[in-house]
């Protein structure tokens, strides 16, 4: 099956929008990890304008996917778990918005979120909670992002040495 040009354009602006959907906490943790496992270590190990030995740009580039792993999952796995509480809050409506209680009460509902209900006021009001509380825990997984920058960083200055000199002796034994 030939996959013409307007056919892979679509694809990839469905995939774009699943992952925007993500939110933005995760979108952005999801590019640093990227950007650190397959990016970083090419620069590091191929930067011409570097004056480090082979040996120290190795151990350099070995780092930034090791850090990056290590991020990437206890990043996800604190906000899933922060998500998770947010919804069961939110279930129990222990969390509240002044722009939801406004709209229940009459006031003002966003043009697109009336227009992308057919101006249901109702559902509008459900669709308002749901990005109001999308806004909430992307605003706060942020915050825990910046908070568990140092421990994540300490953690991965205790795994790294550890694998760099695993991935380091293998190459050194296959070298002799």
């Amino acid at each position: 099956m030939k996959v013409t040009p307007i056919r892979f354009n679509q694809r990839m602006a469905n995939s774009l929008e699943r992952f925007s959907s993500q939110g933005g906490e995760k979108i952005a943790n999801y590019i640093n990890a990227a950007g650190k496992f397959a990016i970083a270590p090419l620069m590091i190990m191929y930067n011409p304008f570097s004056k480090e030995s082979k040996e120290n740009k190795e151990w350099a580039a070995i780092k930034q996917p090791i850090e990056a792993l290590v991020t990437i999952a206890a990043q996800l796995a604190a906000l899933g778990l922060l998500y998770k509480r947010i919804d069961k809050l939110a279930a129990k409506g222990k969390i509240n918005f002044k722009l939801v209680d406004d709209a229940k009460k009459g006031g003002e509902i966003p043009k697109p979120i009336l227009d992308a209900v057919s101006g249901n006021r109702t559902k509008a009001i459900d669709e308002l909670y749901k990005n109001c509380l999308d806004i909430f825990k992307d605003r706060v997984g942020t915050v825990l992002t910046i908070a568990l920058y140092v421990p994540v960083l300490a953690l991965s200055n205790r795994i790294f040495p550890k694998v760099a000199d695993f991935l380091i002796k293998d190459n050194d034994d296959e070298q002799n």
